[in-house]
């Protein structure tokens, strides 16, 4: 995981965001006896390298995940409404579970990505590549799949 060089994201540090993530490690792996869940609720991380992070059951919501790598990246249970994921790679992410209502996914790349049982209601996944993306039993009520790649009926069943 790296940060773009001189990043401050809404007076968080490099060192802050591994230290978060160091306790919601904990968190997740002592069944919330140890450590802390991660609220990053209104972060800003565009252009962040989190390629392969582990933030299952995070709040995220209203969070700038723009341009951000979250490839192999574990979502799983994410709170995510409103978030900003414009242009994010996505690829062979695990969103199972996540709650994504409203938020922004234009022209991300969700290519092998998991987002089975996620709510996707009411968000933007226009221009979004979602080859091979699995979307069954996911929440699409006015969800914006204009211009997506990818998106094929065993995706849906």
């Amino acid at each position: 995981m790296s940060i773009p060089p001189n990043e401050e994201t809404l007076h968080l540090h490099k060192n802050e965001l591994r230290n978060i993530l160091t306790a919601h490690q904990q968190w997740l792996q002592s069944g919330g006896e140890e450590g802390q869940q991660a609220n990053l609720d209104g972060i800003i991380l565009r252009g962040a390298d989190l390629k392969g992070v582990n933030l299952q059951r995070a709040n995220l919501t209203l969070a700038c995940l723009e341009q951000v790598n979250l490839e192999n990246a574990n979502l799983q249970e994410c709170i995510l409404i409103l978030a900003s994921l414009k242009g994010a790679n996505l690829i062979n992410a695990k969103l199972r579970g996540a709650n994504l209502d409203s938020s922004k996914l234009q022209a991300a790349d969700l290519r092998g990505a998991d987002l089975s049982a996620a709510n996707l209601e009411w968000t933007d996944l226009s221009h979004a590549n979602l080859y091979q993306t699995n979307l069954r039993g996911a929440k699409l009520s006015n969800a914006n799949l204009k211009g997506t790649k990818g998106l094929m009926d065993e995706s849906l069943s």
